[in-house]
């Protein structure tokens, strides 16, 4: 899994919940109504603002901007709103009531009354040094209390708990805990009823595109965040973002529960959003790339999550660029703290308005090749074929034993450490297959002379070792 160094989403406002607290007449007044939770949350989220960040975590120096806010959806001042549940934390705590190697896992409902009869999964991950990774699973049923104890479990640092509890699809769970080696640790777990369509849930979210040229391509990396208000969990049959259909390479970031991103499955072409999202805060972050054959300007579409407040457009630019999205304002250029050019351009959803299903993104004013480039390569690959020629012809003539020139290792251990590094970032996708294909021509081109120039035999001059080869 690549290193994503990327913003995250809750950067862009202070808190869905805290901008919801705003206007609860309006979240309260529409309860109920047909589509209509959600665009109220929207109305609440258009009053906050945050400055925009880059996906090197840097924050664009713009003095007009607003404090960054920490605001999450499980938090709020004074309590949750009319209409916005607040949900209760799932926890893990070390309890020294409880004797060492006891685990206790209370399962409620979003009230907090405790749930019967219910099936707990334990997962159990112990990490050897000598044996490597190993997985099991322990199951229990809580009693009339909605609660279930393991005792005498391991202990130690390279052992690692979770509990789950699986319902219509959804999965609960808390987050990994491990346990202490003189008391036991007190789990509680909270279980909701599950729905697969939106409809009328109080689900709103928030998107980040950062559209970046590489080379031979158009690299878009998102973040989008779903904050979830209602008091059911919703586990989406359909959910799917349109991405062009020449994308390539889409990625996501690894996720501690069990949302995941992957390709849609035809005839859809995007990226397909399956899990489970809880009363809460969800994070998302991929993403893909489409080819750029160096043109002057670039145009995408990416689809938007559902109940969309608000969306930003960010795109690392020159002095030239320009950065227009499709009924978005103008492009603001700001400057990140390492002294680069970005432009950004965000909108807010109102409550009249119509919903945004996706964007139209364009980078303008690209720098393009000219005649100059091609003449340039024209001319060195003509200076490489004479050379070729010239060595060839050198070679041929009978001559006595060359004198020794000398390999410089220093160089050799350059190349080969170029050729490492570009493969590491082809791998990775920071390397589009032309410029590997070009590259490490070149590279392997390079490496051959300078092995060739460090000694190998004349004809006519017998078998003679190479330098820094064993023999």
């Amino acid at each position: 899994m690549f290193s994503f160094r990327f913003l995250r989403a809750s950067s862009l406002l202070a808190g869905v919940a805290l901008a919801a607290l705003v206007c609860p007449p309006c979240l309260a007044a529409d309860a109920g109504k047909p589509g209509s939770s959600a665009s109220a949350s929207a109305s609440a989220v258009a009053s906050a603002k945050a400055p925009a960040a880059t996906p090197h975590g840097d924050e664009p120096q713009d003095d007009s901007s607003p404090p960054d806010g920490h605001g999450h959806a499980n938090g709020g001042a004074g309590g949750a709103p009319p209409g916005v549940f607040q949900p209760p934390p799932d926890t893990a705590e070390p309890d020294p009531s409880l004797p060492a190697g006891t685990l206790r896992i209370h399962v409620k409902d979003p009230d907090g009354k405790p749930l019967p009869g219910t099936a707990v999964t334990i997962g159990i991950i112990n990490n050897s040094v000598a044996k490597g990774e190993s997985r099991r699973r322990v199951e229990c049923l809580t009693d009339a209390d909605g609660v279930c104890t393991l005792r005498d479990q391991d202990r130690g640092q390279l052992l690692a708990y979770r509990a789950t509890v699986v319902k219509d699809g959804a999965t609960f769970a808390v987050p990994p805990f491990q346990l202490p080696s003189d008391k036991g640790v007190q789990c509680v777990l909270h279980v909701y009823p599950v729905v697969h369509e939106l409809g009328d849930l109080l689900v709103v979210s928030q998107a980040i595109l950062y559209v970046e040229m590489k080379d031979d391509r158009v690299q878009v990396q998102e973040a989008i965040t779903l904050y979830n208000f209602g008091k059911v969990a919703w586990v989406p049959r359909d959910f799917a973002l349109g991405l062009p259909p020449e994308f390539t390479a889409l990625t996501s970031q690894q996720q501690m529960s069990d949302v995941v991103i992957d390709s849609a499955p035809a005839p859809k072409k995007g990226a397909r959003v399956r899990g489970t999202f809880a009363p809460g805060r969800h994070e998302l972050e991929f993403r893909w790339q489409i080819p750029y054959n160096g043109t002057r300007d670039v145009s995408l579409l990416a689809g938007m999550p559902p109940n969309l407040a608000q969306a930003r457009i960010m795109a690392p630019a020159s002095s030239q660029m320009k950065l227009v999205v499709d009924g978005f304002p103008v492009a603001q250029s700001r400057t990140d703290n390492q002294g680069q050019r970005v432009l950004v351009t965000e909108r807010e959803l109102r409550r009249d308005e119509t919903p945004l299903g996706r964007v139209t993104v364009e980078i303008r004013d690209l720098p393009t090749v000219g005649p100059a480039r091609w003449i340039a390569s024209s001319l060195a690959l003509g200076t490489v074929a004479g050379a070729i020629a010239v060595a060839f012809a050198a070679r041929r003539r009978p001559t006595r034993r060359r004198s020794a020139r000398g390999e410089d290792p220093a160089m050799t251990t350059t190349l080969l450490a170029e050729l490492a590094e570009l493969e590491r970032a082809h791998r990775a996708g920071d390397v589009g297959p032309k410029t590997y294909a070009r590259t490490r021509r070149e590279l392997l081109e390079r490496l051959a002379r300078a092995l060739r120039d460090g000694g190998v035999a004349a004809p006519g001059d017998g078998p003679r070792q190479a330098p820094g080869v064993p023999a």
